[in-house]
């Protein structure tokens, strides 16, 4: 029976994770806009892009991830099982993993060969979320002590909390700079 309930367990883990690719490609490609139809909500900006900055477009993967995961997990913690400890560190693990891929990618594109590109950019959000995605998988089978939870809590508090305050006060870097407009962040 306890065999039944982790292949339960594994089976509905991997068809979020799977699924979660498409969703959160989608929610991310329209969270792009989500400040900007809500009237330039001041809440609103603390989870979305404000601005084209590289850093405000990391959002893009950070947020939606997480309302994906989260979802997931109410709809099923019931029926399959769902171990939130490793949930948590998974979800986490996955939202992190897909920003720190995309400001790999585009760094590493935008360096090699000089040019910008929208394509790319977009691509690298798709690629991103699919590996946070396929390595949420893998970390939620192979269970991690306490130490990696409060690492990944930790981790992710810090992150949330620089696009929280980075989008008021953001540093004057290349990283927060908008080149259309020549803004970092939003001034309230």
């Amino acid at each position: 029976m306890g065999n039944e309930s982790y292949i339960k367990e594994i089976k509905f883990l991997k068809e979020c994770a799977l699924i979660g690719i498409a969703i959160i490609f989608l929610l991310g490609s329209l969270w792009h806009f989500i400040y900007a139809l809500s009237g330039e909500s001041l809440i609103i900006g603390l989870i979305a892009p404000v601005n084209e900055s590289v850093w405000e477009h990391l959002k893009l993967a950070f947020f939606p991830t997480i309302i994906w995961w989260v979802f997931c997990y109410i709809c099923s913690y019931k029926k399959n099982n769902i171990s939130i400890t490793q949930w948590i560190i998974s979800a986490m693990s996955a939202s992190l993993i897909s920003p720190l891929f995309i400001l790999s990618f585009y760094y590493i594109y935008t360096g090699i060969f000089g040019i910008h590109s929208i394509l790319l950019d977009i691509l690298s959000l798709l690629i991103g979320i699919a590996i946070a995605q396929v390595k949420a998988i893998h970390i939620y089978k192979n269970p991690k002590s306490k130490i990696h939870f409060y690492l990944t809590v930790a981790v992710f508090v810090i992150i949330f909390m620089c696009f929280v305050i980075f989008t008021f006060n953001a540093p004057h870097l290349p990283l927060f700079h908008d080149a259309l407009t020549g803004n970092y962040g939003i001034s309230v």
